[in-house]
């Protein structure tokens, strides 16, 4: 049987095994008890590990077809209890089992296990104690989709052991919705008439939209360091311009520090030579880390919005800077 190039690129193949060996969990991977499963002609085997420090999940798969028919095996997902679904490390897998032959893989997963932890902080979260492998695949003569689901579940006493040895605080930040940010900034917005023609100022807990600028925020502090994606995307009629050297996430009782911090500007889109203009249609994230030593896990911070973002005729974009609210996971 043969393989496209990109597949086998992508994903480690196994001979002459008619079952994935055995393991016990050891100091570095937390092994999964694992269910097999047949549907139509298409038997399934598989073994389950998971490296709890980095979060992957390797997977090794035997897929049998016993029948007189070749199965088109669509792609191989990794699913949480809760029905969050995760494609392999290498992206999308489809391939042809032809009728009487069998095929053995070896994939890694880093799964999204937690949806909400994700979209505050980036982060994505703690290995599960279960998990479905999900393989997808249709006949040359019937288009539907069929789905196999294979159990796996992890010993008790060792997730434990594991969850409590790797498992480190953690805090995301948000937007504070409650400081007059809207009616402020809309006011200020107001003098900008000459730049701006239509303003409106809408702020949430990870979002501020500003006349067409959108801005999205990603962060988490881990081991006193401040890590945060500012993700901006321009539907404005005007340009802004970023001023990195000025943007910073400070502490409310250390509003003056700014040392040790690092700004990255990436442009996700847009022809523009230099990184820090944003024309209509560009997209930029801004990455931000900080050592930030702060007393308590709750102590609010500032993002210095105000001369962060410049518009035509060196005027503010923004009057004010936004507080951020912690939340501990």
């Amino acid at each position: 049987m043969k393989f496209p190039l990109s597949l086998i690129l992508s994903i480690i193949l196994f001979t002459g095994c008619s079952h994935p060996d055995k393991q016990i969990s050891d100091a570095n991977n937390l092994i999964y008890k694992t269910g097999d499963t047949t549907a139509d002609d298409l038997s399934a085997k598989w073994e389950l590990s998971g490296d709890v420090p980095h979060g992957n999940l390797t997977e090794r798969l035997k897929l049998t077809n016993s029948g007189s028919k070749p199965f088109n095996v669509q792609e191989i997902l990794i699913a949480t209890a809760e029905g969050l679904r995760s494609v392999p490390e290498s992206g999308n897998v489809s391939f042809l089992l032809n009728a009487g032959s069998d095929s053995s893989l070896s994939l890694k997963f880093h799964p999204l296990n937690d949806l909400k932890l994700y979209q505050v902080t980036g982060m994505l979260g703690d290995i599960k104690s279960v998990y479905k492998l999900l393989v997808s695949y249709k006949t040359a003569e019937n288009d539907n989709i069929k789905t196999i689901s294979l159990n796996s579940q992890a010993e008790k006493g060792a997730y434990q052991h594991f969850t409590h040895q790797y498992r480190q605080p953690l805090t995301g930040y948000l937007f504070n919705t409650k400081t007059g940010f809207n009616k402020q900034q809309s006011k200020y917005l107001e003098t900008l008439k000459q730049i701006i023609k239509t303003s409106f100022v809408y702020i949430s807990d990870q979002e501020i939209a500003v006349s067409g600028l959108n801005f999205r925020l990603k962060s988490y502090l881990m081991h006193d360091t401040l890590h945060a994606d500012l993700f901006v995307v321009n539907h404005a009629e005007f340009a802004v311009k970023i001023m990195p050297g000025v943007f910073d996430i400070v502490s409310a009782e250390k509003s003056d520090s700014s040392a040790g911090k690092t700004v990255r500007l990436e442009r996700l889109s847009g022809m523009q030579h230099d990184s820090t203009m944003m024309e209509k249609g560009d997209r930029i994230v801004i990455h931000f880390k900080k050592y930030l030593k702060l007393k308590t896990a709750e102590e609010p911070l500032t993002m210095r919005l105000h001369k962060s973002f410049i518009l035509t005729g060196r005027k503010d974009l923004f009057d004010e800077d936004v507080q951020l609210l912690p939340v501990s996971y």
